[in-house]
């Protein structure tokens, strides 16, 4: 019994140690949920900055110091569903399902 015990205390260590590396505050397992959150909040940081930059694109093109005219009138088109007498209107919708 004496032989034995250091070799179950030895055992024990491992075995201690061994869980709280897989399964503690800092261990592998919660290292790959951190890692994931980072993954996805990396993905929602690009998305966000996708949709930013298009609306600094839209921003500028209404500036005063860079007004894009064509782009109101496209706008104003559009928000207000009305149009000049001459323009043509081309409604282009998917197609119903049959």
């Amino acid at each position: 019994m004496k032989r034995l015990f250091p070799s179950f205390l030895f055992a024990a260590m491992i075995a201690y140690f061994g869980y709280h590396a897989l399964n503690g505050e800092q261990g592998v397992l919660n290292w790959l949920v951190v890692q994931n959150q980072i993954n996805e909040a990396e993905i929602e940081l690009a998305t966000t900055r996708a949709e930013r930059e298009a609306l600094e694109v839209r921003a500028a093109r209404l500036r005063s110091d860079s007004l894009d005219l064509d782009y109101v009138e496209e706008r104003a088109t559009a928000l207000l569903n009305i149009a000049h007498p001459r323009d043509f209107i081309v409604d282009i919708a998917a197609p119903e399902e049959r």
